[in-house]
């Protein structure tokens, strides 16, 4: 990561990006855990984000753990 992020939620929305850039599709879903251990939040912190982000429309939950990044959450990582 180039820049650092001014929140959590922030450096979980930078970090997801960045993984989800690795996929052959930016909305392919990956583990929001992962993505929280490489950020370094707690399983439950990781779980208050996800719920906000995605109330945001910045993530998309798929099943328990997974999530996927959508086009406003793009959006959003190019503003910061």
């Amino acid at each position: 990561m180039t820049q650092k992020a001014r929140t959590k939620d922030e450096s979980f929305m930078l970090t997801l990006h960045a993984e989800a850039l690795k996929l052959p599709n930016i909305g392919d879903p990956l583990d929001r855990y992962m993505i929280g251990q490489m950020v370094g939040l707690q399983k439950k912190a990781v779980d208050t984000i996800c719920v906000l982000l995605a109330q945001a429309n910045f993530i998309k939950k798929h099943g328990p753990v997974d999530v996927a990044i959508t086009s406003q959450g793009i959006r959003l990582v190019n503003e910061i």
